[in-house]
C-alpha cells in the first residue's frame, strides 16, 4: 500500500491527558463522562474520573511525537531508528495507527 506523501508532512496533535508509566509507556486519560463541563462535573466525584487507554511501546513512541510541531515524515524517522527492521512496513503501519487514533478522537491534525 502506498502512503499519500501529503499525509508525511501532517503533524498530528494530541487531544487527551496522559501520563508515562514506571516502564516509559503512555498511559492516555480518556473522561468516563465526556468532555463537556458537565460531565467533568459528575465525574468528579468518582474515584478515578478516567478510562485508561495503554500504548505498547511503538504507539508511545507515536504517542509521545504527536505534539502538533512534529511531521509524521520525522515520526517515521525515529521509528525506524529505535525500532530498526522489527517496524516495517514502517509506512503502512503508522499511517494505519494513526488513522486508527484519529477514528477514536485521541488526535487532530
Amino acid at each position: 500500500m502506498a502512503v499519500d506523501r501529503r499525509f508525511l508532512g501532517c503533524r498530528p496533535r494530541r487531544r487527551l491527558d496522559w501520563e508515562e508509566d514506571g516502564e516509559g509507556r503512555a498511559v492516555l486519560l480518556r473522561p468516563k463522562l465526556g468532555e463537556g463541563r458537565l460531565g467533568r462535573w459528575v465525574a468528579s466525584y468518582f474515584k478515578n474520573p478516567y478510562y485508561q487507554i495503554r500504548f505498547d511501546e511503538f504507539g508511545s513512541l507515536v504517542w509521545k511525537y504527536c505534539d502538533g510541531q512534529t511531521q509524521v515524515s520525522e515520526i517515521l524517522e525515529q521509528m525506524r531508528e529505535r525500532f530498526g527492521d522489527r517496524i516495517e512496513p514502517a509506512e503502512e503501519r503508522l499511517y494505519e495507527f494513526i488513522c486508527k487514533m484519529h477514528r477514536a478522537k485521541l488526535i487532530e491534525f
